[in-house]
């Protein structure tokens, strides 16, 4: 995969969490609730569990990028 900011190759690999990898709007006062909350979106992309998802680094513009599915 390309980097969308600088075009240079980015590394595959995963980002992995004891309790699953969400995105909330806002801050949850518990990481472990964080999927509990409002709006919230797991980021789970087909490994098979909501921990681990693959993520896409650039080390020369210091991004990841997730492609999830909902």
């Amino acid at each position: 995969m390309k980097c969308p900011y600088c075009q240079n190759d980015m590394e595959k690999g995963f980002i992995q969490c004891r309790d699953g990898v969400t995105w909330t709007p806002k801050k949850q006062w518990a990481a472990a609730l964080s999927s509990l909350g409002k709006g919230s979106v797991s980021l789970e992309n087909g490994t098979g569990n909501n921990r681990t998802v693959f993520a896409y680094r650039c080390a020369a513009c210091r991004k990841v990028i997730i492609e999830y599915t909902e």
